[in-house]
């Protein structure tokens, strides 16, 4: 029962759309109805600046860093129990029920998840993002190989398979938001991909 409980109250505290409410405490705009839409890093600092950014970034961090130290101090050193919270954060992030299902893409607290209880994972596949990033300048499709690369890169350092199993069920995460939301960073053309544009305009890119 406790680690239901647990799953539910990580789900809510990322269902928490901080993005969202710094942007209109700041600036009084909509984040949905701004840029990409999303309710992610990116969006926000897009339309809001760099005050609400640095709110956005510390509630972000804190969906990673709350639901694995509440799972620790519940259920001890249960990766099961961690890795739970921490996914059911993750898909608050995503999808979350203060906006109906509206969120982000969960990129920074995925990243912080993996630094938190997989660090060198979590370095790898941020190397592996930033390269993948800068190849991106050809097609924005080639970031779409960091799906592939999650569950294998934890499962070579981790060689477990609970954890396997949540980086399998991540890149699956991000593969549906990736289906149903805009790339922030195509739509406004970050990494300058010659694509990105084009891409930008699908809410399948």
């Amino acid at each position: 029962m406790k680690i239901v409980l647990l799953a539910v109250a990580s789900y809510l505290y990322g269902a928490i759309p901080f993005a969202y409410l710094a942007t209109r405490l700041i600036t009084g705009k909509k984040l949905t109805e701004e840029g990409t839409g999303n309710i992610s890093v990116t969006n926000a600092y897009k339309v809001g600046g760099i005050v609400v950014i640095i709110i956005t970034l510390l509630g972000e961090i804190s969906k990673a860093v709350l639901p694995i130290y509440a799972s620790r101090s519940v259920c001890g050193d249960n990766l099961f129990s961690m890795l739970l919270a921490a996914f059911s954060a993750l898909v608050g992030t995503c999808f979350s029920v203060f906006l109906r299902g509206r969120g982000g893409r969960g990129s920074t607290v995925a990243l912080w998840i993996m630094l938190i209880l997989s660090p060198l994972s979590g370095v790898i596949l941020l190397a592996i993002a930033g390269i993948l990033a800068v190849l991106a300048r050809a097609h924005i499709m080639i970031k779409k190989l960091l799906l592939i690369c999650i569950p294998i890169v934890i499962h070579l350092v981790e060689r477990d398979p609970v954890f396997t199993a949540f980086g399998v069920l991540t890149s699956l995460l991000f593969l549906l938001t990736g289906y149903v939301r805009k790339d922030d960073y195509a739509y406004y053309n970050v990494f300058h991909q010659r694509s990105g544009l084009n891409n930008a305009d699908s809410p399948h890119s």
